[in-house]
């Protein structure tokens, strides 16, 4: 069984930015979004973490002590990282369904997004990502588009947060 704790070694970490570096930030936001989708796929329908109704909150973090200890010995967080996030925001301010992207408070947040949205896929449902928090610096990011899409209030999203770093609304079909 694959867990999310497990899987992150600090080769994967260095192979984002050298993708970034060789391919730039778009091409490699697909790469990281494809190894996502194919673990999910190996991993089976499902949901990871706590429930509440219809939200999904994670009050670990995934992959967050690799990349906690990966800045250490880095020195900083790697602009390669935050090219990333920013390709991510950038592409959800222009896309009418931006609630389809992720609340980045981080670059490793491209795979446990699409691993969770595919696994929740499976499972015949989908995922809006509300909000995720920084397992590094403890800031909040929040998909505004998702929130409203999903009726619950920033605040609501925010308090959730305060005891997880991730947080998804479950959408079943005959719900939308």
């Amino acid at each position: 069984m694959i867990r999310l704790e497990n899987m992150l070694p600090k080769a994967f970490l260095v192979g984002i930015i050298e993708m970034v570096d060789m391919v730039g930030p778009e091409k490699t936001y697909h790469w990281i979004e494809s190894i996502g989708y194919r673990l999910a796929e190996i991993e089976g329908p499902g949901f990871e973490g706590a429930r509440d109704d219809n939200i999904n909150y994670l009050p670990v973090c995934p992959f967050g002590n690799d990349l906690v200890e990966f800045i250490e010995i880095y020195g900083e967080r790697p602009e390669e990282y935050q090219q990333l996030i920013d390709y991510v925001k950038d592409q959800k301010q222009q896309s009418e369904e931006g609630w389809n992207y992720p609340a980045l408070s981080s670059a490793l947040g491209i795979l446990h997004y699409s691993y969770s949205r595919k696994r929740a896929e499976l499972a015949g449902a989908k995922l809006l990502n509300l909000g995720s928090k920084s397992p590094v610096s403890k800031a909040k990011e929040y998909n505004e588009q998702a929130i409203e899409r999903s009726g619950i209030s920033k605040d609501e999203v925010s308090g959730y947060l305060d005891k997880s770093f991730s947080v998804f609304k479950i959408e079943y079909p005959e719900e939308e």
